[in-house]
């Protein structure tokens, strides 16, 4: 009896795989190139209810900086942003309404204020009055690699390098302070709609500052 024979008859397929693995024999089939990825998110629940345009604006910029960034990060463009809004519906007694809408672009882009003023464009048109808002976000749509930029018939090279310059510059500038350090204005300052943070769980693994567990303060 062959020794994964063996190894399957007394632990398991699983175990009898693993042996394989070890001896050279291939059991599992490994993607050359990674699968694109199909969509970025950001979205939260607001911290207070939200009735007014401006806040919601406020979230949905904030939103579209923090999708923008990790575009960015992967080496992505976007070639439509979806926005969408919704009330709570556990609030029985209120109003509901939910809505939603794509917004593609002239070209793609990984531009923060690009995306935000798409965003926003689709909020004014998603947006009805005395609502109270619990949730927004967007969608970064029609993703593609960023060294496979397909050409326009009026191509901006120039408005590109810039934008791509001022990107990269804001990122820097954010990672060497703190986020939010440099910020699209229509983000707003006081951003009352904030999720509250206050039943946060300990973030051990991915904040020195604010995560390490307290055994070891000394």
């Amino acid at each position: 009896m062959k020794a994964g024979s063996i190894m399957r008859a007394h632990f398991g397929a699983v175990l009898e795989r693993t042996c394989n693995e070890l001896r050279g024999i291939s059991c599992l089939e490994l993607e050359e190139v990674a699968p694109p990825r199909e969509e970025i998110v950001s979205s939260r629940s607001f911290g207070s209810m939200v009735m007014t345009a401006a806040e919601l604006g406020e979230s949905i910029s904030t939103y579209a900086a923090r999708t923008g960034e990790k575009l960015r990060g992967q080496r992505f463009l976007c070639g439509a942003v979806h926005v969408f809004v919704q009330t709570n519906r556990f609030r029985e007694k209120d109003e509901q309404y939910s809505n939603g809408i794509t917004i593609p672009l002239e070209e793609p882009s990984a531009d923060n204020r690009i995306l935000a003023c798409a965003a926003l464009h689709g909020l004014a048109i998603i947006f009805r009055d005395g609502f109270k808002y619990k949730k927004a976000g967007i969608m970064l749509m029609d993703l593609q690699r960023n060294t496979q930029r397909q050409g326009v018939l009026f191509d901006a090279a120039l408005d590109r390098a810039r934008s791509v310059r001022a990107m990269a510059a804001l990122d820097a500038l954010n990672e060497r302070f703190r986020r939010d350090t440099v910020h699209l204005g229509s983000a707003g300052l006081v951003r009352r709609w904030a999720m509250l943070l206050e039943n946060r769980i300990p973030r051990y693994t991915t904040s020195w500052g604010g995560g390490l567990p307290k055994v070891f303060a000394r």
